[in-house]
């Protein structure tokens, strides 16, 4: 089969710049995890479409504002993470936990705002959306109601699975040379597990593969519309003969035991609960055509007694998700190269499904926005 994108989707900048609009400017975007918030004046700073923005818990208030001091631009919170008000390092312009002003300086006539002027000096702030333990954002003015991207169902999963998170993670980061697109696309082929990860992927994954469509030089899905819930997927693996690690019995065991769950939330992450016991989460944030941020994040469910080989336990953790992790960075670092160089289209196999509705989802998301721009209405 032909996919539904050509390889400028991949490399264009002018794609790039259309997508950065119409998706991740519009839709509702995981930022956080609420243990990265969990104190009064805990801050996490992240890039969205170009944005710099930091999310700051203030008195148990998840707020997101622009990174950004209203004086001369500078960053107020420097740092990915930490624990300190809204005050900016340049001048020391202070922020209140709703973005407003505070003061300009300690000797306030230096800037010689009136008390009418002060007021009206705000940080320019965006809605957020909780759900169980995560942080979303919307960097729309007039944000559409998160039900409309999730639906009921997806939305009573998240919460009470993640519900179940613990306070205690681990994360880490990597600035990969590849188009966010493609790392999506990579989580949603099943059969690449089987041939690129051959060794270093557990044998007591059953990851079955098979052809969901009549094989076609044609692009099946090209007329289909596919809403915003039915482009946020969930897929389940069952565990053949797991190992019973002694850390299980002293955490909560979701009703997903001896699986290994994925909930792909559109667009760009890929939340993992495996064998019930603890969760990895994927995103991939784009930073050009080229380029994206790949952000990993994984902790245990709920201790039912804490145990002070926690971290010991999120390490080993982390080091076998990012090895398997590895392979598939390298593997599309060397794609991403080809799009350039490309003289033929991509061909599909049947079993490829799953990437062709990921496709025809984002395909039906530009198609939206255009229609948004010029005004038709029932969107």
């Amino acid at each position: 089969m032909r996919p539904l994108l050509t390889t400028a989707h991949y490399s264009s900048a002018e794609w790039f710049e259309t997508e950065s609009h119409a998706l991740f400017k519009r839709l509702w975007i995981l930022a956080a995890i609420k243990p990265m918030l969990a104190k009064h004046l805990d801050y996490r700073t992240v890039t969205i479409a170009g944005i710099p923005l930091v999310l700051q818990n203030n008195a148990g208030v998840i707020r997101a504002f622009a990174n950004i001091c209203r004086h001369r631009m500078a960053r107020i919170q420097n740092q990915e993470f930490g624990n300190r008000p809204l005050v900016c390092p340049y001048h020391h312009w202070c922020y209140d936990g709703e973005g407003k002003l505070q003061h300009a300086h300690k000797d306030p006539s230096i800037f010689g705002f009136s008390a009418e002027g002060k007021a009206g000096i705000r940080l320019h702030e965006f809605k957020t959306a909780i759900i169980g333990n995560l942080v979303f954002i919307n960097l729309d003015d007039d944000p559409m109601p998160v039900e409309q991207q999730f639906d009921a169902e997806t939305i009573a999963l998240l919460e009470s699975s993640t519900a179940h998170m613990d306070s205690s993670f681990v994360y880490t980061r990597y600035e990969c040379a590849f188009n966010w697109k493609t790392g999506i696309e990579n989580i949603k082929d099943g059969l690449h597990v089987q041939c690129l990860h051959k060794a270093s992927f557990p044998e007591y994954f059953d990851i079955g593969v098979s052809g969901s469509v009549p094989g076609s030089s044609e692009p099946t899905n090209l007329a289909r519309q596919i809403s915003l819930s039915q482009a946020t997927t969930t897929g389940d693996v069952v565990m053949q003969d797991p190992p019973k690690l002694e850390w299980h019995a002293l955490v909560k065991q979701l009703d997903s035991k001896g699986h290994y769950r994925s909930i792909h939330l559109f667009p760009n992450v890929n939340l993992m609960i495996v064998d019930g016991t603890s969760f990895a989460i994927q995103i991939y944030n784009p930073l050009a055509a080229d380029k994206t941020e790949m952000q990993m994040m994984v902790a245990l469910t709920s201790p039912i007694n804490d145990f002070p080989h926690k971290p010991v336990v999120l390490w080993e953790h982390l080091v076998s998700d990012m090895k398997v992790l590895k392979e598939d960075i390298d593997c599309l670092e060397a794609l991403q190269a080809n799009f350039a160089a490309a003289t033929s289209e991509i061909i599909h196999g049947a079993y490829e499904s799953a990437i062709l509705d990921f496709q025809a989802a984002y395909l039906t998301q530009l198609d939206r926005h255009e229609q948004h721009k010029q005004g038709i209405p029932g969107l």
